[in-house]
């Protein structure tokens, strides 16, 4: 059991994150959903874009990346799913787990740097001619950065895509946990943001809330299934933090990507502030949140095959060959 887990790192936490799912579902009474179909466009605007975004990376990796495919894709994707819908169902159960909401803290310490909060406002009005009020880059941002990571990755070193894909995985499930530790449900409640769309959103989920509040179980089943992508919770901020992530492995891995990377997570840190989704505090939680998945999964990820990279293994890489086709003709002819 125990070579088993080692070897399938991602198979042992998508269980174990189940089975604690489960456990809490059990315990309290509260009913588990999935996805409903009349909320699809709300969870594909912003949820089933990543699970897209590894499917594309399966087609990618059998053009360009052969080795280990089976083993890793056809384990990546349903684990990823899973894990996704499993955070949803305890994101929207938050109030029935732990009630206290630390929202009054929180609002404090936005005060004590309010210089800090104001700035972002001032950067997120200066940028308005670039990406205007309604462009929702912050979602496309990150959804974006998904996407690229893990392409990129893929067509490198299915090794390196494993670790970005644990990591991943982990900063999901963790990240759920981390949401019931000290809940907050985010400043818009004191003040609004500088994005209207985002405001009335807001509202709404916060309409929702109260209703999960005050209906409880009853409420869950009746509407768990199109209200599942609906549960509010600021902290910690897992939008900085994935994309913290990303930005993380391009600086490792994928050097070309960094300054898009800079640029994305920046906007991204900047309106979770000035949207009023999130307190400042929430950021770099956030952050510490996905150097732990990093560290934990380059420790746990196995190397499936530890021999060197072979020649005729670099012709199948597309990055290898072009780079080696790159070298060869830059050096000098030998001939006359």
């Amino acid at each position: 059991m125990a070579r088993w887990i080692v070897r399938w790192p991602e198979l042992a936490f998508c269980l174990a994150f189940v089975a604690f799912t489960v456990a809490v579902s059990t315990t309290l009474g509260l009913p588990f959903n999935l996805p409903g179909g009349e909320r699809a466009a709300f969870v594909g605007i912003h949820y089933l874009y990543p699970l897209i975004g590894v499917a594309v990376w399966g087609l990618i990796a059998v053009i360009g990346q052969r080795r280990n495919l089976a083993k890793i894709f056809l384990v990546a994707l349903p684990c990823y799913a899973i894990v996704l819908v499993c955070h949803f169902n305890l994101k929207l159960w938050i109030p029935h787990i732990n009630p206290a909401l630390w929202d009054a803290l929180y609002w404090r310490i936005d005060g004590a740097a309010r210089p800090l909060v104001d700035a972002s406002f001032a950067i997120r009005r200066a940028i308005v001619p670039l990406v205007p009020l309604d462009s929702n880059l912050y979602m496309i941002a990150f959804i974006a950065m998904f996407y690229l990571s893990f392409c990129v990755h893929a067509l490198r070193d299915p090794h390196k895509f494993r670790t970005l894909f644990l990591a991943a995985l982990f900063f999901q499930g963790i990240g759920a946990i981390a949401y019931l530790v000290m809940p907050a449900l985010g400043p818009f409640l004191y003040e609004s943001g500088i994005e209207l769309p985002q405001t009335q959103a807001q509202q709404s989920m916060l309409a929702a809330y109260r209703d999960n509040t005050a209906g409880g179980a009853d409420w869950i089943a009746e509407n768990g299934a199109t209200h599942i992508t609906v549960g509010l919770a600021a902290m910690p901020s897992l939008h900085t933090g994935g994309s913290f992530l990303f930005l993380l492995f391009a600086w490792r891995y994928a050097r070309v990507l960094v300054p898009i990377y800079i640029a994305l997570f920046g906007f991204i840190a900047v309106d979770a502030v000035a949207s009023r989704w999130h307190y400042l505090i929430d950021l770099p939680v956030g952050v510490v949140l996905a150097l732990t998945c990093a560290w934990a999964a380059e420790r746990l990820n196995p190397h499936l095959a530890d021999e060197p990279v072979a020649a005729n293994a670099i012709g199948r890489d597309p990055v290898l060959a072009l780079l080696g086709r790159l070298r060869r003709s830059r050096q000098p002819s030998t001939c006359g």
